[in-house]
This record gives structure tokens, sequence and C-alpha cells, in this order.
């Protein structure tokens, strides 16, 4: 199942908008409001995951980098880009069992 990450950083956007004051401020207390969506570093701070060598195959490796996490008895493979700041792309959600990773 392929999320788009509109649908992602809505769902994030409506969780945290009691406390977003404005996009890319950043608050004493360390909350960064994000102008331009989720970027690796800040996932790579705030989300335990591990580290794929490939991505699925509809990602060009040469631009994209995958990270995998598993929550709610799924796995979610998050596709970056190399560019630039590295913005979060797609989220990608497979069901866990034998060979469960295709790529």
């Amino acid at each position: 199942m392929l999320r788009p990450v509109t649908s992602l950083l809505g769902t994030l956007a409506l969780t945290s908008a009691a406390l977003a004051s404005g996009p890319g401020e950043t608050h004493p207390d360390g909350t960064a409001y994000l102008a331009n969506g989720l970027t690796y570093d800040i996932f790579e701070t705030a989300v335990e995951h591990v580290d794929l060598e490939g991505c699925p195959a509809e990602f060009d490796a040469d631009t994209n980098f995958c990270r995998m996490t598993l929550a709610s008895d799924l796995a979610h493979v998050f596709v970056f880009s190399y560019d630039g700041n590295q913005p979060l792309l797609a989220v990608k959600s497979y069901e866990l069992g034998d060979g469960f990773l295709p790529f």
C-alpha cells in the first residue's frame, strides 16, 4: 500500500496543529515546525528505524534511499530523496510475513 506524502504530512499537521506557531520556527523546547515537510535529518533523530540497502522497485536507487519502521503489525518503508535537505517522498507499508520485503 503506497501512501502519498501529502496524506502523511496532512495527518502530522492535524495532530500538531494546536502547537504550531509557524513554518520554519524552532522553539526553545526543541520543537521544530517544518516549512517543507519531513526531512531525513529530523527523521533520523526522532524515529527509531533501520537502514535498508535498497528501496522498492518503483523508486530510483540512484536518487533515493529508504528506512524502515515497524508499527501496527506493519513494516513501513520511508523513501527519502538524496537531493537538497533529503525530503520524505513517500511511505509504503507491507504486511509482516515471510519474505515481506520484495526488494
